[in-house]
């Protein structure tokens, strides 16, 4: 695939319908969908939308699960020059306000019937865009897709709209996750998105061929780490509504996914059904991230893929901007991010701005084409998102080793002084989760009159496991100086988690 061949995300699905029409695109329960399939519903709803009077840059917002609703909608609205946004069912109805009101979405796409909620009436009790549409059942106060459908415009019209679609046009908001405030939305141009996702998928080149979409739709995992990457390769995208470790070892010894994209808690959930090496599938391609996965996880899924590979990206990176190497052994697919992909400009820089010398912790900025555009009405935040000479900061703290590999050490918010010393929350969490019977922690700093700060980690033991602090202490004070090992310890049977399989330290940070 030449890269001249794609400038915006709409040429993906053009040239795969073009050249494998009759290939297998999406799937979802019974439907099955050929890539010449998908670019006919995704052409209908463009032409509906346009006839609806949607214009380029107006935001278009979805609320589904993962599934053929999420990946039309989506296709439909970046085709023409308008932004889409992903929703996300498990948000409450004060986060749907504050999205909705930020982003002032032109139109809304929205199931009206899921987990026993109907979104739908939601959205319309706390915010007024000019069209809602349902997706599935008929909602007082929104169109049925099906009557949306039916107005549309001249196909000449459609295409002269996209023509003039361009690669520095925001194609999606992917709003961050609030950990540290309100979510901003980082605004993703198809430029990026496209230029990311091809580089991503000549590395990844055959494993491509068909993967399981489970994940969130507003989250940049799902779209583009998963979903992007395989559209990319042409590849096969077998939708499933909820992440169900039970029911998406079903669907994996059915249907053989060739790529596998998780964090560490999702995999830890997969190895605890049952069977589960005897389910894996035909896996080639294991694409781990998110935080550092325990080696002992790794050693386990080797024998059932070709390849295990750690990367590194955030949602102002577009996605997946690191990787090791092929050939890497398991402790540096363990303990690194690998190294950055063409294109990426990385280094760390002190708090000065200089750059770190060789296994110098600092800050990791990243420069080149993946980057956001900046973030949605935050002209401020954005500002302060970039360094002076044009890298974007993000956030978190990373080491660049003799061989080229970046370690990841932590997030700078999280990092803390005990007694002058500086603490990374990440090193002493991945040396708990050592243990042969934790699941997972999770480490904060609290005052302390000596120390001004010291460490509380709570820990989450493998279902049907038990663990005591002494335990861990004990583990602890064998790897890591004095100052590191956490003053004091909660013990809990399930620790919140965030959508993205990470764990909610904003709301546990609440409790302390």
């Amino acid at each position: 695939m030449s890269d001249k061949s794609v400038e915006v995300i709409y040429d993906f699905l053009a040239l795969h319908a073009g050249s494998k029409g009759d290939k297998l695109a999406a799937v979802e329960s019974d439907i099955k969908l050929t890539y010449a399939a998908l670019q006919q519903k995704v052409d209908r709803l463009a032409s509906a939308m346009l006839a609806h009077g949607i214009q380029p840059g107006d935001r278009v917002a979805t609320l589904a699960p993962p599934g053929l609703d999420f990946w039309i909608t989506y296709h439909a609205t970046v085709s023409i020059g308008a932004i889409w946004m992903g929703l996300n069912p498990v948000y409450r109805e004060h986060e749907f306000e504050y999205l909705l009101s930020d982003a002032t979405p032109a139109l809304v796409f929205s199931r009206s019937d899921f987990d026993k909620r109907n979104y739908t009436q939601e959205l319309l009790d706390i915010s007024q865009a000019p069209y809602y549409v349902s997706l599935d059942a008929e909602q007082r106060g929104a169109e049925h897709l099906d009557v949306f459908l039916a107005k549309g415009v001249n196909i000449d019209v459609l295409a002269n709209q996209r023509s003039k679609v361009s690669p520095e046009d925001t194609a999606v908001i992917v709003y961050t996750s609030g950990t540290t405030g309100q979510p901003k939305g980082a605004m993703l141009s198809h430029g990026a998105i496209v230029k990311l996702a091809t580089e991503n998928a000549r590395w990844m080149d055959d494993d491509l061929e068909s993967t399981i979409m489970s994940a969130v739709i507003n989250h940049i995992g799902g779209l583009n780490n998963i979903c992007m990457n395989v559209l990319a390769h042409g590849g096969k995208i077998i939708f499933f509504n909820r992440v169900d470790v039970e029911a998406l070892a079903a669907i994996r010894e059915q249907e053989h996914p060739t790529y596998l994209v998780s964090s560490p808690t999702g995999f830890m959930m997969l190895m605890e059904t049952p069977d589960w090496h005897q389910r894996a599938g035909a896996i080639k391609l294991i694409v781990t991230g998110g935080a550092a996965t325990p080696i002992n996880i790794l050693e386990a899924w080797q024998p059932y893929c070709s390849r295990i590979v750690s990367v590194y990206g955030q949602t102002e990176t577009t996605g997946i901007v690191t990787r090791t190497d092929d050939n890497a052994v398991l402790e540096d697919v363990a303990d690194t991010i690998g190294k950055p992909l063409p294109g990426a400009d990385f280094k760390t820089i002190r708090a000065d701005g200089s750059t770190c010398d060789i296994d110098e912790p600092g800050e990791l900025v990243m420069a080149g084409p993946y980057c956001m555009n900046g973030y949605f009405n935050k002209p401020q935040a954005t500002d302060e998102a970039f360094t002076e000479d044009g890298y974007l900061r993000t956030g978190d703290i990373a080491y660049l080793r003799e061989d080229g590999n970046y370690v990841f050490v932590g997030r700078i918010k999280e990092m803390f002084k005990s007694g002058g010393y500086n603490v990374y929350p990440l090193e002493i969490e991945q040396a708990i989760c050592e243990h042969p019977d934790v699941f997972l922690a999770a480490v904060f700093a609290v005052p302390d009159e000596r120390f001004q700060e010291v460490g509380h980690a709570y820990v989450m033991p493998i279902p049907g496991k038990t663990v005591s602090e002494a335990d861990v202490k004990s583990l602890l004070k064998e790897k890591m100086a004095n100052y590191k090992v956490p003053k004091t310890f909660s013990v809990e049977e399930s620790l919140p988690l965030l959508p993205n399989g990470k764990v909610d330290k904003q709301l546990l940070k609440s409790r302390l």
